[in-house]
């Protein structure tokens, strides 16, 4: 039988399969699998979606050169402090106080350094003549021609000149005491609806004058308040305005018209003509050619939202919302239900609890005009009357003021056969040209089809503002999520608004996500689909919130569930993809600055929820990777116990077997040696049979002492290999003729004279752990005192060992308990691919199949849930994910890694063992200790186990080799030593080994 072994043989006993080759033909010739259709659907959602959902919350991660090294996750902007549960006047009148202080203290600057004020933030004048356009034009769209053809060019729609207020009007008034409707005029901007909520504000007493708060003429300097996102914010501005015409020192048809005329001061003329008055400005403008609140209010609101540009187009609802803290709910007229009652109950509380603005042609892509009314544009409710006569009739006006452009044409329009004088002097109407007409109520609700209500809550004292805002990760296939609880102390009515961030403030850095919301509110004890108590107003229009109301909802607790749907647009530049084009420069990166600011105030809302999330997900995370970790730990131990008690079974089965033959052998040597006497004359002294005790290391044999230089050279040599296959019969000193590397026990021992050697006690060794490696065959003890230390390859199994029994032991092994241990699935005998042509082979990505599509999806919405009620003690509380499990984690008082409670699943004995280690020194390895399966180790991969197991059985082999042959425990340690490779030490990391009590008899 040839000694050596065949390594290439897996731990199943099949051969590995071949390395695959990477050369061309073989891998244009190679085959695409095919793959089932459901596999296929399978495989496409799980690449479609990220892993984890993210979204980029700071734009400027630092603010100076000396905070570049601090968090980039954090804004440079702390966020403000939630302020819940306050009136709604509280916060209003904290932003118009922080407004007034603000201008004092601009003022008292200007005043000591005798300057009038400039804002440099929001400098139109250095913007214009540096032709930026950061003031005019939005982050990455130009809207507005800034260069010197679009100056010198008069039909270019773009401003020319900016000039101080007190350089445009003569006589400048900013407010007068009477505020009318009639003066708002929209400019070259397409914000019509900004200029509809300005009307309808205007119709009202004190609407204007509330956002006005604080100004100096004489210094130039306007304080303004804006409601923003749930809270109201202050905006401080400058005098300066655009003009339609360029100044007198720059080349224009104007001035090469009136250089023409024979004038003395040319000059003065021109700046009469073309840059005074009302008439000269190139946006919004007052009716009054010498009143200035519109542009500096239009002004003012631009700098809020970072240029004018991000002014065109909008709703307003929104405007109006922007302008009194009011909730807009949108309305078509085909879902009102009973027209009376929205008569009575709404469109004649107008200007007092609400303000109503309205528009036509935008459902259906209108064209043209309907009598008149102007299709996708803006108009807002003034006044709803209701005659003598019975007649209903509404009040519109018209926000561009141009004549009767735009105005109805129908029944009840000025000069109409229906508006006798009698009506005329009801209804206080004069026939003119402001913009103003009255209409039907039944023709204003078949002629627009879409309303704009705003509930006012500025004259309602008792009315109480609660808000709270989160993040959502918005799937592709949107549900409804529970995302906050209501907690209601007593009976009050209720309005709810679901809203996200608006986009307009940071124009530009919306991304490629559009998202529509809605939400259900139930009763706590009651979370099914139906049985919700209202569920929000569906916005078609508005995607910015959506609203319901309820006059009245009992004291309890109750739970809103929320909906994103999210839409993406591939098209639309990303976040990241719009700053690394502003920074590929880096220079002129002022526009960045201002918009990412804006962004960066914006999503500090959600900062809180952010890292409370984060925190509960790494809770949660912690708690999932201990159970893990104690049920590997509890498996592993399980199966130590499961291998240890089959290799007592083998070994029971071997040693009945072996005393049977031993008997038997004896019984015949017996008999054999009563029949033929033993002939004393021809013994030799060479042949002497002597018995080695195990405790007597010191007796030894003459032909021990002859080859003692060799047996202390190697105690354990490598596999032996024949160099000539036709070479069988050449053993080498480690093996008898009649032994091989894989049968290390025989029933007979031949000597050279032929005389019977006695019986070593054979020491076997179990394996301490399931995988890896089978422990080595146990020594063979040679004739004359040699001990053959054999160590079996990498490969052979301990399926093989028992295969390979020999005929003093038994072949038949507990085939039961082998398939609990080891199974078919068990990755530790599946073989590994080697690969000999040295070529890495490029891993497959995952969405190989589909290189050109685009980043996977990745949509979260800031969404914010405010609750307006006149109850002094609501709560909102939001509800965070796995709770359950974050309370279960924080129960846990134990340590994570290490701890007994990761050790108390699995049994007694590894509470010994760990317990036993604690009491001997780390740096001294005992012998008689394993620590090899203490659960301070870390979790690691099957193969990494595999070879620290090796280890542990060849240390436990030199040992037993030693208590056979008697050699000294120095030496026996630093054979030990040389058993483990340095390969093998340094896959090790489990520390000392030890030698399992268990195995030792």
């Amino acid at each position: 039988m040839s000694s050596a072994v065949d390594t290439s043989d897996s731990e199943d006993g099949t051969s590995p399969p071949k390395a695959p080759t990477f050369d061309s033909k073989s891998k244009s010739k190679k085959k695409r699998k095919s793959v089932p259709p459901q596999e296929t659907i399978n495989g496409i959602w799980s690449r479609f979606s990220a892993r984890k959902f993210s979204k980029a919350t700071v734009i400027l991660p630092f603010a100076s050169q000396s905070t570049q090294n601090r968090d980039a996750s954090k804004p440079s902007k702390a966020p403000q402090p939630e302020r819940n549960n306050l009136l709604v006047s509280e916060d209003y009148e904290r932003a118009v106080q922080e407004c007034r202080a603000r201008v004092k203290k601009l003022i008292r600057e200007c005043r000591r350094v005798n300057m009038r004020y400039r804002d440099s933030e929001f400098d139109i004048d250095w913007d214009l003549k540096w032709e930026k356009g950061y003031c005019l034009n939005s982050l990455g769209e130009n809207k507005f021609e800034i260069d010197g053809r679009a100056f010198s060019n008069p039909t270019t729609n773009s401003p020319k000149a900016v000039k101080r207020v007190h350089e445009i009007f003569d006589n400048p008034t900013f407010l007068k005491d009477k505020v009318s409707p009639s003066d708002v005029k929209q400019g070259s901007l397409g914000d019509c609806w900004l200029m509809a909520s300005l009307t309808a504000l205007a119709n009202m007493d004190v609407g204007i004058k509330r956002i006005c708060v604080e100004y100096d003429t004489q210094i130039g300097i306007y304080g303004f308040v804006f409601h923003r996102d749930g809270e109201w914010i202050h905006v401080i501005i400058d005098d300066k305005l655009y003009l339609k015409s360029p100044d007198w020192d720059s080349p224009s048809v104007q001035r090469h018209l009136l250089e023409q005329i024979d004038r003395e001061d040319v000059e003065k003329e021109y700046r009469k003509t073309y840059q005074t008055g009302s008439q000269s400005l190139f946006f919004a403008h007052c009716r009054d050619a010498n009143e200035t609140w519109l542009p500096l209010l239009e002004k003012a609101y631009a700098k809020a939202h970072g240029d004018y540009g991000s002014l065109s187009g909008g709703w307003i609802g929104e405007g109006v919302e922007d302008l009194t803290g009011g909730v807009t709910t949108e309305l078509l007229t085909s879902d009102i239900l009973d027209i009376e009652e929205f008569w009575k109950n709404e469109i004649m509380k107008v200007n007092k609890e609400f303000l109503f603005g309205c528009s036509t042609g935008l459902l259906d892509g209108g064209y043209g005009s309907r009598d008149g009314i102007s299709e996708g544009h803006a108009y807002v409710v003034m006044e709803a009357r209701e005659l003598s006569t019975g007649e209903k009739l509404v009040k519109l006006r018209n926000p561009w003021g141009k004549g009767k452009k735009g105005n109805w044409e129908g029944a009840w329009s000025d000069g109409s056969k229906e508006f006798t004088p009698e009506a005329q002097q009801e209804l206080n109407h004069k026939f003119g040209n402001d913009s103003v007409f009255w209409i039907s109520y039944k023709d204003l609700l078949r002629k627009y089809q879409h309303f704009d209500r705003t509930r006012l809550f500025m004259d309602c004292p008792d009315w109480r503002i609660t808000q709270k805002w989160i993040s959502v990760e918005v799937p592709w296939k949107a549900e409804f999520e529970q995302k906050f609880k209501i907690v209601l102390k007593k009976e009050s009515p209720i309005v709810l608004v679901l809203s996200q961030l608006d986009d307009r403030y940071f124009e530009g850095l919306q991304g490629q996500y559009t998202f529509r919301l809605q939400f259900r509110l139930h009763e706590a004890n009651s979370p099914e689909e139906d049985d919700y108590i209202v569920r929000s107003h569906g916005n078609y229009l508005m995607e910015r919130s959506v609203v319901t109301e309820l006059k009245s909802l009992k004291a309890g607790t109750y739970t809103v569930f929320v909906m994103v749907v999210a839409d993406r647009n591939t098209s639309r530049p990303s976040v990241e993809d719009v700053v690394k084009k502003q920074c590929r420069k880096r220079i002129d990166n002022d526009k960045l600055a201002q918009v990412g600011m804006s962004y960066d105030i914006a999503h500090s809302k959600s900062a809180a929820y952010s890292a409370s999330k984060a925190a509960s997900r790494k809770k949660r995370d912690k708690a999932r990777a201990r159970e893990a970790r104690i049920a590997l730990r509890r498996k592993n131990w399980e199966r130590r116990q499961l291998s240890r008690e089959i290799v007592r079974k083998q070994d029971k089965k071997n040693r009945e077997k072996r005393e049977e033959k031993e008997a038997k052998d004896v019984a015949e040597s017996k008999a054999k040696a009563e029949k033929e006497p033993k002939d004393k004359a021809i013994q030799t002294e060479e042949v002497k049979e002597v018995t080695f005790a195990k405790e007597d290391k010191g007796v030894q044999t003459e032909d021990r002492s002859a080859s003692s230089a060799e047996s202390d050279k190697t105690v354990i040599p490598q596999v032996l290999e024949t160099s000539n296959e036709t070479d069988k019969g050449v053993q080498t000193d480690y093996f008898s003729a009649s032994e091989s590397p894989d049968t290390p026990e025989t029933s007979n021992s031949s000597s050279v004279s032929g005389s019977t050697a006695s019986r070593a006690p054979v020491i076997r060794i179990p394996s301490m752990y399931p995988v890896g490696p089978p422990p080595p065959p146990p020594p063979a003890y040679r004739p004359g005192g040699k001990v053959s230390l054999t160590t079996p390859p990498r490969g052979a199994s301990q399926r093989q060992q028992y295969n390979n029994a020999t005929d003093g032991e038994s072949s038949a092994s507990p085939i039961s308990d082998f398939d609990d241990l080891y199974s078919d699935d068990d990755p530790t005998l599946k073989p590994r691919t080697i690969n000999t042509t040295g070529v890495v082979p490029k891993s497959k990505s995952k969405d190989s199949d589909d290189e050109d599509a685009p980043d996977p999806w990745n949509a979260i919405c800031i969404v914010g849930l405010r609750v307006y009620s006149k109850d002094e003690q609501l709560e909102v509380r939001i509800c965070e994910e796995g709770d359950e499990e974050v309370e279960k984690e924080e129960s846990l008082q134990q340590e994570d890694e290490g701890s007994e409670a990761d050790i108390e699943d699995c049994g007694d004995e590894m509470k010994n063992r760990k317990n036993d280690s604690k009491k001997g020194d780390d740096n001294v390895t005992d012998p008689k200790i394993d620590t090899s399966d203490q659960s301070s180790l870390p979790i690691k991969g099957k193969e990494d186990e595999a070879l620290i197991l090796l280890d542990d059985e060849k240390k436990a082999l030199v040992l037993g080799a030693a208590e056979l042959t008697g050699i000294t425990e120095n030496k026996v340690e630093a054979e030990a030593d040389k058993a483990v490779t340095p390969e093998d030490t340094s896959k090790a990391s489990a520390g000392t080994e030890k030698k399992d009590q268990t195995g030792s008899s």
